[in-house]
């Protein structure tokens, strides 16, 4: 399939090169919106992608990377990770990137069922060289497939949003920047592979930066928008969701602080977040559907934390 690594034509030799790692999982059509968005990036510098298909049956997100390989604006390359499973995906593509010849300053990261702000790589840079900082993130902004649905309206899932600059560190990967010298420290594993099919590998994988003393910024003008189907515009959806996000904080703790006080200190938050949820309720339903969803959200992150220590996980991907 067709190579990357070399310098896009145009671009500005001073600013620094850019390799973006797009995993991709049966979401074909996901992909192409994703590509013809990364195409229009205004970024300055030597940028390259690599689409790391992860579906070794159908191989629909490789066909169509490759089919719009021939004319993209940058260079596109295609590899399979027979592996299943998102980190496998994630770290395939990472040491794909490191690897690549010239070697590039910086690794970013996009899902495949996102997309991004033309200025979007832009202004992540700008925030990693503002501060010198090792990893930024930035918004992923959701555009609801029904957005007239009351979820959709709710506010309910919008994201974190802080102010550009430092930050003491991001929770996520779906919209990422990350010195490729840094990244190089944890190519044994950077995303944790007891995380391939609930999620949360990002989130250890910065723990785990943060612990050894990398630094992070926030890009809040670099935009990333995430399609929001049907399927994710339901109250089971969301609870499962912060099920597995509870789980995720207990896994990530537990792996790195096995201290009694550790388990202690986690026991209480997890107590203190469903007796919270079940002090709010009976004000929620007097303050509408939406209050009444936060409060069960709590609780199921409460669940998610204490069915963790039992290690019964929700595997959202598998």
């Amino acid at each position: 399939m067709p190579g990357g690594g070399h310098p896009a034509s145009g671009a500005r030799s001073d600013a620094p090169s850019v390799v973006l790692c797009i995993p991709t999982f049966r979401r074909p059509e996901g992909l192409r919106k994703l590509l013809s968005h990364v195409a229009r990036l205004t970024y300055a510098g030597p940028l390259s992608v690599v689409v790391v298909e992860n579906d070794t049956e159908l191989r629909a997100g490789a066909a169509a990377a490759a089919e719009m390989s021939q004319a993209f604006a940058f260079p596109l390359t295609v590899i399979v990770e027979p592996r299943r499973g998102q980190t496998y995906a994630y770290n395939r593509g990472f040491a794909w990137a490191c690897r690549a010849s010239p070697s590039p300053d910086y690794v970013a990261v996009l899902d495949d069922d996102e997309y991004p702000d033309r200025a979007w790589l832009t202004q992540m840079m700008r925030a990693a060289l503002l501060v010198d900082a090792d990893i930024v993130g930035g918004p992923v902004l959701p555009v609801f497939e029904d957005p007239h649905h009351w979820l959709a309206r709710s506010g309910i899932y919008e994201p974190p949003r802080h102010t550009s600059g430092p930050i003491d560190m991001i929770y996520g990967a779906g919209s990422m920047l990350i010195r490729r010298s840094v990244l190089e420290s944890y190519l044994d594993e950077p995303f944790s592979h007891a995380f391939a099919f609930t999620g949360g590998s990002d989130l250890e994988f910065f723990t785990r930066c943060r612990r050894d003393g990398r630094t992070f910024a926030w890009a809040d003008s670099a935009f990333v928008f995430e399609t929001t189907p049907p399927a994710r515009t339901t109250i089971s959806w969301l609870l499962r969701r912060n099920f597995r996000k509870g789980g995720e904080i207990t896994r990530i703790d537990r792996s790195l602080n096995r201290s009694m006080r550790s388990l202690a200190r986690r026991w209480m938050r997890a107590c203190a977040l469903l007796g919270f949820a079940a002090l709010s309720l009976p004000f929620a339903v007097l303050r509408g559907r939406t209050a009444v969803v936060s409060s069960l959200s709590r609780a199921a992150r409460g669940a998610g934390r204490i069915a963790a220590e039992f290690n019964v996980v929700y595997e959202e991907y598998r």
